[in-house]
C-alpha cells in the first residue's frame, strides 16, 4: 500500500509524534532530519551496510533505503526487512521518476511501504521529516484496530459494526450465533433486517439520532433470526467518528415482565 504523498507540510512535527527511531541507509545529506534529531524529534541510526541493518531492526520506528542498497527486488527486500521485524515502516528513495514508477507498481500491495523521489529536490529531508511520523502512525493505528477488533472476536457479547450506509461490515462470532447466521453471510446485510419493524422504526426514529449527538443508547428491542423467529433484547448502540454503529446485543428471557419498550441514554 502507498501512501499518498503529503504536499503540505507545517514547520514542526504533529504534536505526539516524537521520539521515533529511524534507520537511515542512504547516500543522500539529509540535514533536515539530523537537525529533528539535534531536537529530540527523531533519533537517527546510520548503519555502515544493509546486513548491519538488519541486525538493528528490532530497536527502531522505520526504515530509511535508498533503492540503490537494495540488493535485490524490492518486494523481497520487504520481505527478508519482515522476516526480521514484522509490518516495520519502510521508505525507500529513488533516483528517477521512471525508477520511482517501477518501485511503486512493485510494492503497490504491500502495506507500510512509501516510496520518495530525491532527483534534483532539495526538500527531500524536510519531506521525510514529516512523512516519516504518519506512516509510523498509520501503522501504529492499524495494529491498534488489528488488536481491538481480536478483543471485540473473543468477546462474550453479541457485537456488529455497521458502516454509515447501514450494512454490516463486522460481526462477532456470539452475534452470528445469535441471529442463526454464519458470519460471512452477515456482511454487506442491512441491520434493518435482524430487527422487527416496530423496533426498526423506533431506532431509526430515537436511538441513532441519540447516537449522532454522541450519546449511547439502550433500549429493549425485538430481534429476528434468520428463520424469522423474533426474540426479546436488549440492544446498546454507540456510534463511532464516521457515522458508523456499534449493536451490542443482549438476548431476554421472554416473559410476561418484559417490557416491550424500554430506552435510556448514556455518555
Amino acid at each position: 500500500m502507498i501512501v499518498p504523498s503529503i504536499g503540505d507540510a507545517s514547520s514542526s512535527l504533529p504534536a505526539g509524534e516524537s521520539g521515533l527511531t529511524v534507520l537511515v541507509l542512504a547516500d543522500q545529506p539529509l540535514e533536515s532530519l539530523e537537525t529533528a534529531a539535534d531536537r529530540g524529534q527523531l533519533e537517527i541510526h546510520r548503519p555502515a551496510s544493509i546486513a548491519r541493518a538488519l541486525e538493528e531492526l528490532d530497536d527502531v520506528d522505520c526504515l530509511v533505503v535508498s533503492a540503490s542498497h537494495a540488493d535485490e527486488a524490492p518486494v523481497e527486500f520487504v520481505d527478508r526487512v519482515r522476516t526480521r521485524r514484522c509490518g516495520l515502516p519502510i521508505v525507500f528513495l529513488t533516483n528517477s521518476s521512471e525508477q520511482t514508477a517501477s518501485l511503486q507498481r512493485s510494492v503497490a500491495d504491500t502495506r507500510w511501504v512509501d516510496v520518495l523521489e530525491t532527483e534534483a529536490d532539495d526538500t527531500l529531508a524536510e519531506r521525510l521529516r514529516y512523512r516519516i511520523p504518519r506512516l509510523v502512525d498509520r501503522h501504529r493505528l492499524a495494529a491498534l484496530s488489528n488488536r481491538s477488533l481480536a478483543g471485540v472476536e473473543l468477546a462474550r457479547d453479541a457485537i456488529a459494526i455497521s458502516s454509515p450506509g447501514g450494512c454490516l461490515e463486522f460481526a462477532n462470532r456470539s452475534f452470528a450465533m445469535q441471529f442463526g447466521y454464519e458470519r460471512d453471510a452477515l456482511v454487506a446485510t442491512p441491520w434493518e433486517t435482524l430487527f422487527d419493524d416496530d423496533t426498526v422504526d423506533r431506532l431509526e426514529a430515537t436511538a441513532i439520532p441519540t447516537v449522532a449527538d454522541g450519546w449511547r443508547w439502550t433500549g429493549t428491542c425485538t430481534g429476528r433470526r434468520r428463520t424469522g423467529a423474533t426474540f426479546p433484547a436488549r440492544v446498546r448502540l454507540d456510534g463511532l467518528e464516521d457515522g458508523s454503529l456499534v449493536f451490542v446485543v443482549d438476548p431476554l428471557e421472554p416473559s410476561a415482565d418484559t417490557p416491550t419498550s424500554s430506552d435510556s441514554t448514556s455518555a
